[in-house]
């Protein structure tokens, strides 16, 4: 198995491992001499067959994030293994697909965040499997090591769990556009995020609110992007997915200007990109129609209200020749460098 380190003064350094490059029947024994510090474990299918795995890492400081994608397994972490390395840590693995189960019977799936005490025993198994593992030393949050030793092998199974997991997932997408600079914020974020999810209480909560609450548009905007051509999308669609209120949805979206307007918005957006394709022929009118305006008045009076230009003067502009075009600038859909900004104001570090 191949490591490679990718590294750059603005971004932070990753470690890509894989078994692509090894021959099939070897596959699960390279694999294994990463893994083999840690946890013993066996496939479950012939090695012969191979076994097609690969992981990232990322050192974020206090502590790490991985993603790993990799064939059903059974595994075990026994005495033998406890004695041998003295790891004293915490994972928090969030799947992206696949399961992960444990010998008492929990069963974590995509949606949930499974706790492990790497101090402990623990034997499980698991399907065809991608996970985002957060991987903490016990200094990184001592006051809630005793909550966290309670979880041992068990999913967090209050909805902040799933929140937690989506935090997991929005950090692992967005580390690779993130610089060294952002450390101090997102560990400050994370180590928030855990103690709020995993030992929930007032004082908590409150620390953790602009993260908990970035998280929460993540998964709205996240959601929206999804179902933009739904005629079903709305705001009562969006609370039945995200588990909010009315209320709390309102003032999640407040700052920006509302539920109801960013729909529209993202909508004209999506819309302002069709009619800038000039390969894409529809006609104008489809294009609203597609979207949920009822009529070509009311989208192209909403579509000139928002850019300042008529949707055929856009797709007019579309076909002009490189040169004569003027420079639109597109949304930006980044969602943790918010998480990190908006924490990050409220805590000891600060993006400015």
């Amino acid at each position: 198995m191949n490591g490679t380190t990718t590294t750059s003064a603005d971004r932070i350094p990753s470690h890509v491992y894989g078994t692509a490059d090894v021959e099939p029947r070897h596959q699960f024994d390279a694999w294994l001499s990463i893994m083999r510090p840690l946890v013993s474990m066996d496939p479950r299918s012939p090695i012969e067959n191979g076994f097609l795995a690969q992981a990232i890492a990322w050192d974020l400081g206090p502590f790490a994030l991985t993603r790993v994608a990799m064939p059903a397994i059974d595994f075990r972490r026994d005495t033998a293994r406890l004695k041998a390395d003295s790891v004293d840590h915490w994972t928090l693995g969030a799947p992206r697909s696949g399961t992960l189960a444990s010998e008492s019977g929990d069963i974590t799936a995509a949606g949930l965040c499974h706790v492990r005490s790497l101090h402990r025993m623990s034997v499980g198994w698991n399907t065809k499997l991608d996970i985002v593992t957060l991987v903490l030393p016990r200094d990184f949050c001592l006051s809630q090591a005793a909550g966290l030793d309670l979880l041992h092998d068990r999913h967090i199974r209050s909805g902040l769990g799933g929140l937690l997991a989506d935090y997991l997932h929005s950090l692992e997408r967005q580390l690779p556009t993130l610089s060294p600079g952002h450390l101090p914020s997102v560990v400050e974020a994370t180590r928030a995020m855990v103690i709020a999810c995993t030992a929930p209480g007032r004082d908590t909560l409150a620390e953790a609110m602009s993260a908990i609450q970035a998280t929460q548009m993540e998964r709205a905007k996240q959601f929206i992007r999804q179902n933009l051509l739904s005629p079903r999308l709305g705001v009562e669609e969006l609370c039945r997915q995200l588990g909010m209120s009315r209320t709390s949805l309102y003032r999640l979206f407040e700052p920006l200007g509302g539920v109801v307007q960013y729909i529209r918005s993202a909508r004209l957006l999506d819309a302002h990109r069709i009619l800038s394709n000039s390969t894409d022929t529809r006609p104008i009118y489809e294009v609203g129609a597609e979207r949920g305006f009822v009529g070509p008045s009311e989208f192209s009076r909403a579509f000139k209200r928002h850019f300042g230009y008529s949707p055929s003067e856009a797709r007019h502009e579309a076909r002009l020749p490189p040169m004569q075009k003027n420079n639109h600038k597109e949304m930006s859909t980044a969602s943790l460098g918010e998480l990190v900004a908006l924490f990050g104001g409220r805590g000891r570090y600060s993006l400015i």
